[in-house]
């Protein structure tokens, strides 16, 4: 019973993400490809971008406002430090790896690259967003 619980969490968890990252990609290309859509893909892996260094402030600041109950609060901190800046590595080559399929110095190719980017972004955020300390 637990198991199938924590599955259902896990599976809907990737259902939110997937329809965050879902309602980007439907705003930006409900109209035909044009120079407008790769714009907007660009521009709202920007917002995005943002918004995810954004929540993890917000997560440093829940830190420390939970401080007296985290017994390795130095440690805690600093591996989450070093988890974004690994994170951010394995994105970049994930989604270079994503948009090496298609022709570089094209705007295609730098928005599959944006789009890859939003989805893996839209994870991270949630998963800032519902870090939890017990």
């Amino acid at each position: 019973m637990i198991r199938m619980f924590c599955l259902f969490i896990i599976i809907n968890f990737f259902i939110v993400v997937e329809c965050q990252a879902g309602d980007i990609m439907d705003k930006c290309s409900s109209k035909p490809w044009t120079n407008d859509t790769y714009a907007c893909i660009s521009e709202e892996s920007t917002i995005l971008n943002k918004r995810y260094e954004k929540s993890f402030k917000n997560l440093l600041i829940k830190i420390e406002s939970e401080k007296k109950f985290v017994t390795n609060y130095t440690e805690l901190k600093n591996d989450l430090f070093l988890s974004k800046k690994k994170w951010e590595s394995w994105i970049d080559s994930e989604c270079l790896t994503e948009a090496d399929i298609y022709e570089k110095e094209t705007r295609f190719y730098g928005s599959v690259y944006d789009m890859c980017i939003i989805k893996k972004h839209t994870s991270r955020i949630n998963y800032y967003n519902n870090f939890k300390f017990n």
